[in-house]
Parts: C-alpha cells; sequence; structure tokens
C-alpha cells in the first residue's frame, strides 16, 4: 500500500523533497483555511443544487471541521495512513449521498483558487526578498497537492461504488452458482436482511423474480414428468398386456381362420352331397311318381279281374242252371226209358251218361264257382292292397315331394352357408392379417412407450436434481465479502 501511494505521489509530482516544500506551503496557507473555507461553503449555500446536500447548519458545521482536519492532514506534506483514511472518507460520503462529480469538482477548484488568490495577495511585500520562482514552486505544489487530494478523493468514490458492486455482485454471484448447482430455494435476501446494496435492490428483485419463474417452471415440470412418469408406467402396462392380448387375439384368430376354412371346406362337400341327394331325391321322387302310376294301372286291372270273374260267376251260374236242367232233363229222359223197357234201354244208357255229365258239369260249375269265389276274393283283396299301396304311393309321393323341397332349400341354404362361409372365411383372413400388423403396431407401440418411459424418467430425475423448496439442508447466503473499506460511511468527512 505504502509503495502504491509513493508511485502515485511520484506521478503528481510529489517527491520527498516537494512533500517539505508543501509542509512550507502549508504553514503559509494555515492562516487563510478559515477564509477558504468561508468562501467555500458561501458558494455552496448559494447553490441550490449543492445546498441540497446540507439541509441544516448543524451538518454545514460539521462538514465544515472536517474539511478543515482534512486539509490540515494534506497540507502536513505527510500521507500517511491517517490522511488516506480522511481521503477515503471523503470519499465515500461523497459515495453515500452521491454528490456529483461536478459539484465537488468545481467547488474543490474555487477553495483552491482561493487560497493560491491570498498566497499571492500575502506575498505581495515580500516580492522582493522571495524569488519568483519560490513562489511558483509553492503554487505549483499546492496545485499537485490539491490535484493529489482529489484523486485521492474520487479514487475512494470509485472504491466506495466498487465495494457495493462488489457486494451486489457477490450475492449474486453466488445466486447464479447456486442456480448453476440447481437450487432454486433461497433468494438473494433483501437490504433490510443483509448487507445488500439498496441501490441495486432493482436488479435482486428482477434477479429473484427470474428465480421464482424458474422455481415455478421447474416444480410444474417436476409435476408434469412425475405425472407424465406415472402415467407412462401405467401406458407402458397396458400396452405390454394389449400387445399379449393382441398376440393372444392373433393366434386364436389364426386358429379361427383355419377352422372356418375346414367348416367352409366341409359345407362345400356337404352342399355338393345334399346337391347329389337332391339329385337322387328327384330321382326317388319321379321313380315313386311312376310306382303309383303303375299301381294305379294295377288297380285298374284288378278292378277290371274282379269285373271278368263277376261276369265268370254269373256265366258259371249259367251253366249250373244249364247242368241242373240237363240233369233234370236226363232224369226225365231216364223215366221215359225206363218207361219204354227194353226199346228205350239204350236211351236209358245215354241219359244216365248225359245225366252223369251234367252231374259233373255241375260239380266242376261248383268247383270252378268256388275257385272264382276264392279268386274273387283274393282279387278283392289285391285291389284293396293295391289301393293300399297307391295311397302310400302317394303319400310317399307328396313324402317325396316335400323331401325334394326341404333338400332344395338345404341345398340353397347350404350354397348360401357355403357363400356366407366363403365371405367369413376372407373376412377372417383379412382380420388375421389386420391383427397381427395390429400385433405389430402394438409391439412397436410398447417400445415406444417404454423410451418415453425412460426419456420420462431421465426428465424426472433431471427436473428432480433441483432443490425448489428450502430446507433444513440448504445454506443461507454468506455475507458478502469485498474490498472495501470497512470505515462507516456515515463517518465525518468533509465536502
Amino acid at each position: 500500500m505504502e509503495r502504491e501511494t509513493q508511485t502515485t505521489l511520484s506521478k503528481f509530482g510529489l517527491s520527498e523533497h516537494d512533500c517539505q516544500k508543501l509542509k512550507k506551503a502549508g504553514q503559509l496557507v494555515e492562516p487563510i483555511l478559515e477564509d477558504a473555507l468561508e468562501h467555500f461553503y458561501s458558494f455552496a449555500k448559494a447553490d441550490p443544487e449543492i445546498a441540497e446536500f446540507f439541509p441544516d447548519e448543524s451538518i454545514m458545521a460539521h462538514a465544515r471541521a472536517a474539511q478543515k482536519a482534512h486539509w490540515e492532514k494534506l497540507l502536513s506534506g505527510t500521507f500517511n495512513e491517517d490522511y488516506l483514511a480522511s481521503a477515503a472518507r471523503v470519499g465515500n460520503v461523497h459515495f453515500k449521498i452521491q454528490l456529483p462529480f461536478s459539484l465537488y469538482l468545481s467547488g474543490y477548484s474555487r477553495a483552491s483558487a482561493f487560497i493560491q488568490k491570498r498566497l499571492l495577495e500575502r506575498a505581495g511585500p515580500m516580492v522582493a526578498r522571495l524569488s519568483r520562482s519560490k513562489q511558483g514552486d509553492i503554487l505549483g505544489v499546492l496545485t499537485r497537492a490539491f490535484a493529489f487530494d482529489t484523486y485521492q478523493v474520487i479514487d475512494a468514490y470509485f472504491a466506495a461504488q466498487k465495494a457495493e458492486q462488489d457486494t451486489a455482485f457477490a450475492y449474486l454471484c453466488e445466486g447464479i452458482n447456486r442456480m448453476s448447482e440447481r437450487d432454486l430455494s433461497v433468494p438473494i435476501p433483501g437490504p433490510k436482511d443483509s448487507d445488500f446494496p439498496a441501490r441495486y435492490d432493482q436488479v435482486r428483485q428482477s434477479f429473484n423474480g427470474l428465480m421464482e419463474s424458474m422455481r415455478d417452471v421447474i416444480v410444474t415440470i417436476q409435476d408434469a414428468t412425475g405425472n407424465l412418469n406415472r402415467i407412462a408406467v401405467e401406458v407402458n402396462q397396458s400396452a405390454e398386456d394389449l400387445s399379449h392380448r393382441t398376440e393372444t387375439q392373433a393366434a386364436t384368430l389364426e386358429q379361427t381362420a383355419a377352422a372356418v376354412e375346414e367348416i367352409n371346406t366341409s359345407v362345400q362337400v356337404s352342399a355338393e352331397a345334399t346337391s347329389s341327394t337332391e339329385n337322387v331325391v328327384l330321382q326317388t321322387r319321379q321313380n315313386a311318381a311312376k310306382g303309383n302310376e303303375v299301381a294305379e294301372q294295377a288297380v285298374t286291372k284288378m278292378r277290371e279281374i274282379a269285373e271278368s270273374s263277376v261276369q265268370i260267376s254269373q256265366i258259371i251260374s249259367v251253366i249250373d242252371d244249364i247242368a241242373f236242367q240237363t240233369n233234370l232233363l236226363a232224369l226225365n229222359a231216364g223215366v221215359e226209358a225206363a218207361r219204354a223197357g227194353e226199346a228205350g234201354r239204350g236211351f236209358a244208357v245215354v241219359a244216365s251218361e248225359v245225366r252223369g255229365l251234367a252231374q259233373r258239369a255241375a260239380d266242376s260249375a261248383k268247383e270252378i264257382k268256388e275257385l272264382v269265389t276264392t279268386s274273387t276274393q283274393h282279387v278283392d283283396n289285391g285291389v284293396s292292397m293295391v289301393d293300399q299301396a297307391g295311397s302310400a304311393l302317394t303319400e310317399i309321393v307328396k313324402s317325396i315331394e316335400k323331401v325334394s323341397d326341404l333338400t332344395a332349400d338345404i341345398v340353397n341354404s347350404s350354397r348360401e352357408q357355403s357363400t356366407g362361409l366363403s365371405e367369413i372365411a376372407t373376412g377372417v383372413s383379412q382380420l388375421d392379417q389386420v391383427t397381427q400388423q395390429n400385433a405389430a403396431m402394438v409391439e412397436q407401440t410398447a417400445a415406444a412407450i417404454l423410451s418415453l418411459q425412460q426419456d420420462t424418467q431421465v426428465l424426472s430425475e433431471l427436473v428432480g436434481t433441483f432443490t425448489v423448496a428450502a430446507g433444513n439442508n440448504v445454506r443461507p447466503f454468506a455475507a458478502a465479502k469485498t474490498k472495501a473499506s470497512t470505515r462507516p460511511l456515515d463517518e465525518a468527512a468533509g465536502f
């Protein structure tokens, strides 16, 4: 620090020899310091802008005394820690009250010019004794000293400004570091709760607003990713279940398609067999119709035979009557031959023979009649049976017609079933293909959902690393450490 001060002094042309000159100059200036301060603060009172910094006389008196003490340190020619601390206090106060440089420099230049003027006025009688070069040395060293003092005050002003900025930036940097560490739980404390400069409170509020907005966003993302992760797990489980069910359904459909194909083949074979049956039934129907016709013809013939039998019976009755009459005639002829005696003996033999023939004819007629009667009964029975057979054949024909109609209906139904089953088989085949495609798509969807779940898990873990709520393990903001002077800013200092 001392080396730095010496370097600055050398830049302002204030060597150790010059400091001795300044000390001598200070002895000359000391008697007129009060006048210079009066001139200085009279100017401050007269200027409305400067007067605002001195609201009452006590403050101005305090500042005037502090300014005099500071000038005395300056004019002592000893730029030690005491002087540097005094200059730092002046600069800190100027920064604290935000005194514009134009007011400070203008007032300071007026005061230094007043001092130099009064020195020249007082040095008038001594011109003969002092050379002009010595006067120039005194004024020069005073000018350089006041310039050095101005530099020190302004440097302290900027140092205080930098300290305040460093304090604010230290809090901001720590807040940014917290954000970089994903800790959004602790905002930057305000000037009432810390040494954060009130001048930068708007920046602090903006930063805290940004942190709060980010915290709200992260909390929302955390909630959303948590819900999304749970949903993704559920959807993934559902997708896996759907994949298994789809695979089972695909296998079942494949088996169903095969079974429907077999049924379709069986129905087609059955339809063909039913069609053949229809042809057989139709042929049987035709044969039954022919049989019915034959039976009807047989009934007709049997009835004709019955009628012929009746006629034969009638003829046999006639023959029987003829035989009876012939027998009677033969009997009468025998009686007459007996009456004729020997003359009628041959006639009696003939009559006996005729009688025997008539008797045999009658017996034969009787037998024939019995046979015809039996035949007639048989014919009647045959006619009755043929009638029954005809009726049965008629019923059979009707039943066969019904069977034929039903068989035709069955054939049509079988054909329709075959057509329907063919369409069903085609639909099941297409459904099987679609189900296979759906199964593949479900597998892809399940894989995509699993990938989504993994990404969601990664995102959830990522946003989970952000700290959004203050807890016991959250470190508070550390007090800002700067290189600023630790002296209080409200310490007495001059203008």
